[in-house]
């Protein structure tokens, strides 16, 4: 059977996904841009929890939001254009559950981009002022008169130079075309620069107050949302016990002390200690009350947390109303308490499919209006 297979062959490298130049990127994300636009209107015009055909329609977005980010990647392009391609991925992906792809957007955002950029705006604004500070002493040098000369004289020195004005608006042009090429090899090796620091931790060498300064900008609002959704990421995402606190606690240390006091993370890390210690009454309510992004990625952990409630709910009551549990749980219906209920019953869960057996046997009262026995 060996010499029929005949020998192994390496399976075919993966097609490049490059998209061009920086213009074709452009022109790419505003088309995405349309379609998460029309994605978007389609999903809130629907009530309840996302089907499948749902997921679909947003995976098959992963691939171009992936080829934008391989794109940039190669073009060394660090800029607020990237960001909005990063934040653009995040959502995508977290909504087609394509985590490892989420999981690069967020890191790449928290560790590289957002830092980077608010290092960029603080360089410019101390740029501005110091040219309003040269300027301002220029016009107060102008102002002043020449010491220890009579106005008279002075005046007939100047008009007595015939070429003093060219002379000096040439110099003038000269000196600002110097200023202005300097000022443009300097940000050249700014943008080089820029992509070292990914592995010398841009975030952790910020000061609080370009921090500060870039949360105050809308262009850096949704900073805090991302740095909350990676910090709940590894604890809703990760199947594996005890693997997930080293990677938190590296996430967390790896957050300015101003981001990791914003109102996003703090409840992200409610909803953490939520999820941790089993209250899973409060982690559906902090999930409900969180950012778009974060509730997604707590989504991930919502089928494991319901399970788990219910295993809760069969040992702590003969019976519940079943309005009760679809409000604890966040259930758009009974339909999913009962995918839930399936679930513990596979696994040999007496009382799940005791209590599952009695709803399929009363469909009347499907919608919220029964309750649900869990003991004879």
């Amino acid at each position: 059977m060996q010499a029929r297979l005949g020998p192994r062959r390496a399976a075919p490298p993966r097609p490049t996904l490059l998209v061009g130049d920086l213009t074709a990127c452009v022109a790419a994300f505003q088309r995405l841009e349309q379609r998460v636009l029309e994605l978007s209107l389609e999903q809130q015009a629907c009530i309840g929890e996302p089907t499948a055909s749902s997921v679909d329609a947003w995976r098959d977005l992963v691939p171009r939001c992936r080829a934008l980010r391989e794109t940039l990647t190669s073009l060394r392009e660090l800029s607020h254009f990237s960001r909005q391609v990063y934040e653009c991925t995040a959502d995508v992906c977290s909504r087609a559950g394509d985590w490892p792809e989420a999981l690069k957007a967020l890191q790449q955002l928290v560790s590289l981009i957002y830092p980077a950029l608010a290092m960029q705006l603080q360089q410019r604004l101390q740029e501005q002022g110091r040219e309003q500070q040269q300027q301002q002493q220029e016009q107060a040098e102008g102002a002043a008169p020449a010491p220890g000369l009579p106005p008279g004289l002075s005046a007939a020195g100047s008009a007595a130079s015939g070429g003093g004005v060219g002379s000096s608006s040439h110099n003038s042009i000269r000196h600002g075309a110097a200023q202005a090429r300097w000022r443009q090899e300097e940000q050249e090796e700014e943008d080089g620069a820029a992509w070292m620091m990914a592995g010398l931790g841009a975030a952790a060498g910020l000061d609080s107050g370009v921090v500060a300064a870039a949360l105050a900008q809308p262009q850096f609002r949704r900073w805090p949302e991302v740095a909350a959704a990676l910090s709940i990421y590894f604890t809703c995402v990760q199947q594996q016990a005890g693997d997930d606190c080293l990677d938190t606690l590296t996430t967390l240390r790896g957050l300015p002390q101003r981001v990791l006091a914003t109102q996003e993370v703090q409840a992200a890390l409610q909803l953490h200690s939520a999820l941790a210690a089993g209250d899973f009454v409060a982690l559906f309510r902090l999930r409900a009350a969180a950012p778009p992004l974060v509730q997604l990625v707590a989504g991930a952990a919502a089928p494991r947390a319901r399970e788990a409630a219910l295993a809760v709910l069969a040992v702590a009551y003969h019976k519940i109303a079943l309005a009760a549990v679809c409000r604890w749980l966040q259930l758009g219906g009974t339909h999913q308490l009962l995918g839930c209920l399936k679930v513990l019953a596979d696994r040999g869960h007496l009382a799940a499919q005791r209590a599952m057996g009695a709803l399929q046997q009363e469909e009347e009262q499907l919608e919220g209006g029964g309750e649900l026995r869990f003991k004879g």
